[in-house]
């Protein structure tokens, strides 16, 4: 694995980015009874004998009422439009919501930088922006110039839309007081010029610093670094009474969309401020904490000092003093496939081309410009409110990162079982140990073979999971059966997996259906009343949302759906699994650390049926 291999084309091809993006297949329709068929399979985990009764009837009268109407309309729509979920996903299961960005909405990696060469240790704190952001200029570069690979089989036959890569950079998510919108400020060479600052906030001090050198040439690691201690020199040494109007960004949507609209009636210097902050290419936070572990890494990214946080932005690298580093990304802007592909080409830079040589003097002097902004009483007011509740967000998100170091992919491959299915399923033992019940599980399945494609939803609890679940709890019953059954509900996992990407989920039709009662003003069909449909997960309310994030050592998270549930995500490497789980800390009912305990006891319980029953047929 190197950058070549994944980053870059083939020397002389004449393959762009974004070429294959507008020829993607449009993203397929199912019909209208494959999806309640597909919908009531999803229901039996979790409802009794009269609720399913009930919840048929309801399906049915739907099927044959308002949802073939629904229906009707939508497959018109996807005649015309070749992804007929993009912009209502955007726009309702995103731009609606009105709680605070952080910590609710935004995604966070905690960077594993150590391992490949960059110790964690304070002289990095500076050192460690300075050469991430070399890196970030360089992937910024790389799309500019459309000459990122796109990801591809190895035929061509299955190609992934880069089309998300458009808003990681030079993006900003406008507060509104009912909708937020997208604003995307980046380009391609072809279409013309864009700004290419990046934006350095310390302490609530915010600076614009330029990418390029006059010539052209983009700035080196030791350019980057004497900025940045320029930036602290000035923020820890100068006295000044200014106010951190970043804090005002964390509130909840509607306000902020308020306050910064008074900002910008306030003066043409706070229009322009503005402009600097939103159309830069990325953020660089100079956190103030000193995260002691991983866990603690993760949750000082997602809120730690938060005068360093412009929530708005698409993407953001922190920085803290002990030379830990993570980052955050705007979920609307982009899905975490796309997080996970900068990180792992950060990762490699810095395994192919090592540690810069420190001793090499900056080419040029580049003065960081601070970016100030006008305040008045109002918006001082609202900045001293936003200070405490900014001290209150420090106790929302509990995060526990750990390592499973029992096995990894080579072992579940040699079962013959795919690694992700295998996860899924521990997890869900692990959570009816815990809880004793079985849990609306979320994962995401990856569309972006499909124009424009971005998740749909795998719903991981099958009856099949259901029956395993019951046998692993029952003493009585076999190593054989246990084993037996464990394989027949991974597979089926892997089965609704499969099914997901190929455009055969249910959940985001089922979505579209709503949005479409909801746009032409007409009653909330029954089917989104029927308990057994918030019971499920519909709604919003999975108890369990997970994700894989691939094969590699980089991992990351969200917030969990619901404040009595948990996000659970993983990394698979040959021997070993990474594993970070989330809840919420006013939940009474949830434990992060508690969940973590119970799957790697479940990842090794199920080893060992798996070599008893191995052992018995010998």
């Amino acid at each position: 694995m190197n950058r070549d291999t994944i980053y870059h084309f083939e020397k002389g091809s004449k393959e762009t980015t974004f070429s294959y993006d507008d020829s993607l297949p449009a993203l397929p329709l199912p019909t209208l009874s494959q999806t309640l068929k597909r919908y009531y399979e999803s229901l039996r985990p979790f409802g009794t004998a009269e609720e399913l009764r009930n919840s048929k009837d309801i399906i049915e009268d739907f099927r044959t009422g308002i949802g073939g109407k629904l229906h009707a309309i939508l497959e018109e729509k996807a005649k015309h439009e070749k992804n007929w979920v993009a912009k209502w996903w955007e726009d309702y299961a995103y731009l609606s919501l009105r709680m605070p960005l952080i910590p609710y909405c935004v995604m966070v990696q905690p960077l594993m930088f150590e391992t490949v060469g960059l110790e964690t240790k304070p002289e990095n704190f500076l050192r460690g922006a300075a050469i991430c952001c070399t890196i970030n200029v360089r992937f910024w570069k790389l799309i500019r110039t459309e000459k990122l690979r796109p990801v591809m089989s190895a035929d061509k036959k299955i190609i992934f839309s880069s089309d998300q890569y458009r808003r990681l950079f030079n993006t900003v998510r406008v507060p509104g007081t009912e909708m937020d919108k997208i604003v995307c400020h980046f380009k391609t060479e072809k279409e013309g010029w864009c700004p290419s600052h990046v934006l350095v906030i310390y302490k609530g001090r915010i600076f614009k610093v330029e990418s390029f050198h006059d010539d052209g040439e983009e700035l080196s690691a030791q350019d980057f670094l004497l900025v940045f201690q320029q930036i602290q020199h000035r923020v820890d040494t100068e006295d000044t009474n200014q106010q951190p109007v970043t804090l005002l960004t964390h509130d909840d949507r509607s306000t902020w969309a308020q306050n910064r609209k008074h900002l910008m009636e306030l003066s043409e210097n706070n229009k322009n401020a503005l402009r600097d902050i939103e159309t830069a290419t990325s953020l660089f936070s100079l956190d103030t904490n000193c995260p002691s572990d991983y866990s603690d890494l993760a949750v000082k990214t997602l809120i730690g000092d938060l005068r360093c946080r412009w929530a708005d932005k698409s993407c953001a690298t922190v920085f803290f003093p002990n030379g830990k580093s993570g980052c955050l990304g705007e979920h609307c802007c982009y899905d975490g496939t796309i997080s996970m592909a900068v990180s792992l080409y950060a990762m490699l830079t810095l395994v192919e081309d090592g540690i810069p040589d420190w001793t090499i003097p900056a080419r040029k002097v580049v003065t960081p410009v601070e970016v100030v902004f006008d305040v008045d009483s109002k918006l001082s007011d609202e900045i001293s409110r936003m200070k405490t509740v900014a001290d209150k967000m420090q106790n929302t998100v509990t995060v526990s990162v750990d390592q499973f170091s029992g096995y990894g992919k080579d072992y579940m491959k040699s079962r013959k079982i795919h690694p992700d299915a295998w996860t899924q399923t521990a997890m869900l033992l692990a959570y009816h140990r815990l809880h004793g019940s079985f849990a609306p599980t979320y994962e995401t399945a990856m569309m972006r073979q499909f124009y424009q494609g971005r998740t749909e939803t795998c719903r991981s609890c099958s009856m099949e999971a259901v029956h395993f679940i019951e046998a692993m709890n029952n003493p009585k019953e076999s190593s054989n059966t246990k084993a037996s059954l464990f394989k027949t509900a991974a597979n089926r996992q892997s089965e609704l997996m499969n099914e997901a990407r190929k455009g055969n989920g249910f959940d985001r039709h089922l979505f579209a259906l709503w949005c479409i009662a909801y746009e032409q003003g007409l009653p909330v069909p029954e089917l989104y009343d029927d308990p057994l449909y918030s019971k499920s997960g519909g709604g919003g309310n999975f108890i369990l949302s997970t994700s894989t994030l691939g094969f590699t050592i980089n991992c990351g998270f969200v917030a969990p759906m619901c404040l009595d549930g948990y996000g659970s995500f993983y990394s698979i490497l040959t021997d070993t699994l990474w594993s970070m789980i989330t809840a919420y800390k006013d939940s009474e009912v949830t434990s992060c650390r508690k969940l973590q305990a119970a799957f790697f006891e479940a990842m090794e319980d199920i080893r060992y049926i798996l070599e008893e029953d191995a052992t018995a047929k010998l």
